[in-house]
């Protein structure tokens, strides 16, 4: 692979392909076993990421890790600090934060604290850090994933004045279109291998699917595309006139979750039926997060009620919530829907293990090993994932730890599926099964909650949205009628930044 001062360069590939691997080495964060690193035309190796540094490249990971109880500007700064005699010339840092945050119109408080930072802030912060360190080449790992198509639009405008400057960007992405929109250059990898490299302007999406996938024929058709279309008929069909008959799995009504004495999700209602794919959207800072912690169980109520099958849940924790019949898979797949320090085997088999006692013995604390490695091979089989279940889960990719994760809460077949940001770091093949995963356990009569900040997302799966903006809904859209994609693509979109007052039915 070789990159250019002065352009933005996409690197593609399946699930498992490489990628982060690759940039992991270019980073400093691994060593590569065989080849050479050269740069202008100097050979380097790297054996800590403060080498890669030293060496002007720096990697904004997809969760970026920012030390909590510290204001912005600490974080920008610390292993780089400004010292005066010695000790840490806190006025200089600060200053020199501020400033290249406003030359880059970053629009950060640098005084903030890191915990309060919504996710696109945390990713501005992440690289104003290695601008400061006097990177040229920032590689940027699945930027736009959870971002608006807004904020999206303000990422890219700073990666085209990061161009302009001389830098150099590499796109880690799974959004095809998106991401030849803003690339010069395209390189596709496949099992760890390099298959092209090619100028962006000359890339077809299903060119590069086919060489990212091997064949044309291995990638499934994404019937659920609906971009510039309208409501996709699979889901029309599926939800019938007569839903209103049909029982309430969820029911929410005037929720209202406070953080440090201040509400940030509040007066929030909220019913799912059988049969249904309803819809949370918003962006990150909007209060989505927040209100699906709380009904999962992992967040403190202060106010209102949450009920699944007619089981008040609210303030009972997340065993309560899926006693009643509900299942939880989040996208935060490092903090919540995984334990990435334990095997495969025990991140699967965790939910079953009360169905994995042997006999009498089991008052003992034995186990059924049997028992729980066939369950998890299950798993892994319908998660089309090849694995030694006893391997680590935080040795695979974010895409594989995803499909695990909402493959595992599928198995248990549950009457409400509460899912966040599904299609995060999915190629196309395995977003679009995801997506007839999702439409089929609706079809099957269950409940589906989605939280979402993908609009494409939201147009392919949900029969409604509510938006969420500042903690309350702001608008509510029913995707059911002919109205064109096109057009909800934009009024949802207009009501998640809040351009406009929305109130549709």
């Amino acid at each position: 692979m070789e990159l250019r001062a002065g352009e933005v360069h996409a690197l593609l590939g399946e699930n498992g392909a490489g990628k982060s691997t690759l940039m992991h080495v270019l980073a400093g964060a691994l060593e590569p076993t065989a080849g050479t690193i050269l740069i202008d035309g100097a050979e380097r190796r790297f054996r800590s990421c403060a080498d890669a540094l030293g060496a002007g490249i720096g990697m904004v990971r997809q969760h970026p890790v920012l030390v909590p109880g510290f204001a912005l500007w600490e974080d920008c700064v610390l292993g780089a600090e400004p010292l005066r005699y010695g000790i840490l010339d806190a006025r200089k840092a600060r200053e020199r934060t501020s400033e290249l945050s406003s030359r880059w119109s970053f629009d950060l408080d640098v005084d903030a604290r890191t915990e309060d930072l919504a996710v696109s802030q945390r990713q501005k912060a992440a690289v104003l850090a290695l601008l400061l360190r006097g990177v040229r080449c920032l590689v940027l790992d699945e930027p736009t994933a959870v971002l608006a198509p807004r904020e999206t639009e303000r990422l890219f405008d700073l990666l085209r004045r990061l161009r302009h400057d001389g830098r150099t960007i590499v796109l880690i992405s799974h959004k095809l279109e998106e991401t030849l929109s803003i690339a010069d250059r395209v390189t596709v990898i496949r099992r760890g291998r390099t298959v092209a490299t090619m100028g962006a302007a000359e890339a077809r999406p299903d060119e590069v699917a086919a060489l990212m996938f091997g064949s044309v024929t291995k990638l499934v058709a994404d019937p659920f595309d609906s971009a510039g279309s309208g409501v996709p008929k699979e889901k029309a069909t599926r939800y019938d006139a007569d839903h209103k008959l049909r029982d309430t799995i969820l029911k929410v009504r005037g929720l209202e979750v406070r953080a440090r004495g201040r509400p940030h999700v509040r007066g929030v209602d909220l019913d799912v039926v059988q049969g249904q794919v309803a819809a949370i959207a918003g962006v990150r800072e909007s209060g989505l997060e927040t209100l699906e912690l709380a009904i999962a169980g992992l967040l403190e109520c202060a106010e209102g009620s949450v009920e699944v099958n007619g089981v008040r849940v609210e303030n009972r924790g997340p065993r309560a919530f899926r006693e009643a019949g509900a299942a939880y898979a989040s996208a935060d797949r490092t903090q919540i829907a995984t334990a990435p320090e334990l095997s495969i085997l025990d991140n699967l088999s965790a939910h079953v293990v009360s169905r994995a006692r042997v006999g009498l013995a089991g008052s003992f604390g034995l186990l059924d090993a049997r028992f729980l490695r066939s369950w998890a091979t299950g798993i892994m089989k319908d998660a089309e994932v090849d694995a030694d279940p006893r391997t680590s889960a935080g040795s695979l990719s974010g895409g594989t730890l995803q499909r695990l994760a909402l493959a595992r809460e599928l198995a248990e077949n549950p009457e409400l599926l509460v899912l966040s940001e599904p299609g995060w770091g999915l190629d196309a093949r395995h977003r679009a099964r995801m997506r007839k995963r999702v439409l089929d356990l609706a079809r099957g009569g269950k409940a589906v909650l989605l939280f979402s900040t993908d609009i494409d997302e939201l147009l392919a799966l949900a029969d409604s949205v509510a938006v969420l903006r500042d903690g309350t809904v702001a608008a509510r859209f029913d995707l059911r009628g002919g109205q064109p994609g096109s057009s909800f693509r934009e009024s949802i979109g207009e009501a998640m930044i809040g351009a406009e007052a929305y109130n549709e039915a």
